[in-house]
Formats: structure tokens, sequence, C-alpha cells
């Protein structure tokens, strides 16, 4: 059964992903805007967009998997060059949304999140 998180910020992802590496399972992990308190919705209009297709698209995940969904802070956090989340090499954003499998080369960025083709693909194909 895929495991679902929700984690705010870098600190908690990285805490997490690490912690999930041991397992040998599969995690694929959706970075997006945060929400703003008045919508609900992300800043974001891909992220807003892309999400309920990713998620559509989890019931096609491997049995023993993990979906980790990273809210990545507000837009200024996100827009400054030295945000963690662009800067580290195990991510290396450069858009939003990102949907990728961890420790893979295989990711999606931007409108591509939305397409729920290319998104079952990712989640489907065994590495």
């Amino acid at each position: 059964m895929l495991v679902q998180h929700q984690v705010k910020g870098y600190e908690e992802f990285t805490k997490l992903a690490e912690s999930l590496e041991s397992s040998g399972q599969t995690i694929y992990i959706l970075f997006s805007g945060g929400k703003e308190q008045q919508t609900g919705l992300s800043w974001c209009n891909y992220c807003v967009k892309a999400e309920p297709v990713v998620y559509d698209c989890l019931k096609h995940s491997q049995e023993d998997s993990f979906f980790i969904h990273v809210d990545v802070g507000e837009r200024d956090f996100w827009n400054n060059v030295n945000c963690p989340f662009r800067k580290d090499p195990r991510t290396h954003l450069v858009s939003l949304p990102t949907l990728l499998r961890w420790k893979s080369p295989q990711r999606l960025d931007g409108e591509r999140c939305s397409d729920t083709r290319l998104v079952e693909m990712l989640i489907i194909d065994e590495v």
C-alpha cells in the first residue's frame, strides 16, 4: 500500500526523505508552492492544476511505496536564489511543481506535471 506524507519546508522534507531511504522502497515526491490562507490553494497556478492529476495517478503506484507532498513555502522564499530546494543537488529544483522519483533521473517539471499520461508513465514505470 502507498503511504502518503505531507511536509512543509526544507528541513521537514530532508528529515523524512532520509528516514524513508533505508526502506529500499520507491519514493515519489511532489514539490509545490505553499498554500494561501484565504483560498487554501497554492500560490503556484501550475501546482493547483497538477495536484489533482498527481493524486489521481497515485492509484497506479507500486504497492510498497511512499509519496511525499512537499510544500516549499512562500513565493518569496521559493524565488530566492539561495532557496535550499534549488541548491540541494538531490533535488536541484528549477520550477514548480516538480514530481520526481527519489534517487532516480525520472522527473517532471512545470506544466508536464498536469499531463495525466506523463504522470502515469513516471509512476507506473518500473525502475
